[in-house]
C-alpha cells in the first residue's frame, strides 16, 4: 500500500500533466500546456507545490484540494526552476531562459494574488547563457546561489537589490565551478557554508561558500555519467545522494574526505 506521500507525491503529477498510459487523461483546470520542469514543496504550508514549466509560466497547486490556485506570467522564456525560501514560506524565486531570477512574495493564507515581485538578471560575460538550477540557502533567508550552463555558479544577497523593478543586482560571488553546466546544486541542511554541485562534466564537487570566497574541498567522479541531480540527505546531512546520465543512483558519505571533517566535522556533535 502507498503511503500518503506517495498518493499526494503521484496526485502532484497527474495535476500537472506530467503522468503519461494508455488511458486518456483529463487534465485538471489550469495545466500547464508545456513540458513541467522544475516542482518545489512549502515545507511550513504542505499542501503547497510550486511548479515550473516550458510554457513560461510558475504555478502554485493546492495538492490537497487538486487545483491550481495561481498562474504567474513573470518569465518571457521556459522556466527551469523553483524554490520556497526556508525561512520566509512567502518567498518563491524562479529561474528562467530568459536568464532572469524572479522573486516573488505570496499570502499563501490567501493565495488571492502576488504582493511583490523583484527581478535579478543573471550574466556571466556572455548574452545567452541557460540557467540551470536555482537554491536558497537554508541558514540564511537572504542568500541564494544560481547555477549556468557554462559551469560557473553565482551568489546573491537580495539586501542589496532594489525592490520593485528590474535589478542589475551583482553577484557576491562567483565561481567557475565546472567545465560543463552545472545541472544541480544543493546545500548541506545542518552546517552553513557547505555546497554540493553536480555537472554534465561527470564531476561532482564539494565547495566551502565562507566569506564570500568559495574554495574547492573535494572533487570526484562518482561514474554516475552526466550528473543532473545531487541532494544532501535531511536525516543524515553529510550523505549526499547523486543521480546522473546512467540512470543509478549513488551515495557519497561526504564526511568521510578528510577536508570536509576537517572544517564541518565539529557540527556532527
Amino acid at each position: 500500500m502507498l503511503k500518503r506521500s506517495s498518493w499526494v507525491f503521484l496526485h502532484a503529477y497527474l495535476i500537472l500533466g506530467r503522468f503519461r498510459n494508455k488511458v486518456s487523461i483529463k487534465y485538471k483546470e489550469g495545466s500547464h500546456t508545456d513540458s513541467v520542469l522544475g516542482l518545489a514543496w512549502n515545507k511550513h504550508f504542505r499542501n503547497i507545490l510550486a511548479s515550473a514549466s516550458a510554457d513560461k509560466q510558475v504555478k502554485i497547486w493546492d495538492v490537497i484540494a487538486g487545483k491550481c490556485d495561481i498562474t504567474m506570467e513573470h518569465h518571457t522564456d521556459k522556466v527551469q526552476a523553483v524554490a520556497w525560501n526556508h525561512h520566509e514560506p512567502q518567498v518563491l524565486l524562479s529561474g528562467s531562459f530568459d536568464r532572469s531570477v524572479v522573486m516573488v512574495i505570496q499570502r499563501l493564507l490567501s493565495l488571492i494574488r502576488m504582493e511583490g515581485c523583484l527581478q535579478i538578471l543573471v550574466s556571466s560575460g556572455r548574452s545567452q547563457l541557460t540557467l540551470k538550477s536555482l537554491a536558497w540557502d537554508p541558514h540564511d533567508k537572504h542568500l541564494f546561489v544560481v547555477s549556468l550552463e557554462d559551469g560557473t555558479v553565482q551568489g546573491f544577497d537580495i539586501r542589496a537589490a532594489k525592490s520593485g523593478s528590474a535589478s542589475d543586482l551583482k553577484p557576491s560571488f562567483t565561481l567557475h565551478a565546472h567545465d560543463k553546466a552545472v545541472c544541480t546544486i544543493s546545500y548541506n541542511p545542518l552546517t552553513s557554508n557547505l555546497l554540493a554541485t553536480g555537472s554534465t562534466d561527470k564531476m561532482v564537487k564539494l565547495w566551502d561558500l565562507s566569506n564570500n570566497q568559495p574554495s574547492c574541498l573535494v572533487s570526484k567522479n562518482p561514474k554516475a555519467g552526466a550528473i543532473f541531480s545531487v541532494s544532501f540527505s535531511e536525516d543524515n546531512p553529510f550523505l549526499l545522494a547523486i543521480g546522473g546520465s546512467k540512470g543509478t543512483l549513488e551515495l557519497w558519505d561526504t564526511l568521510s574526505e578528510a577536508e570536509v571533517a576537517r572544517r564541518f566535522g565539529t557540527t556532527t556533535s
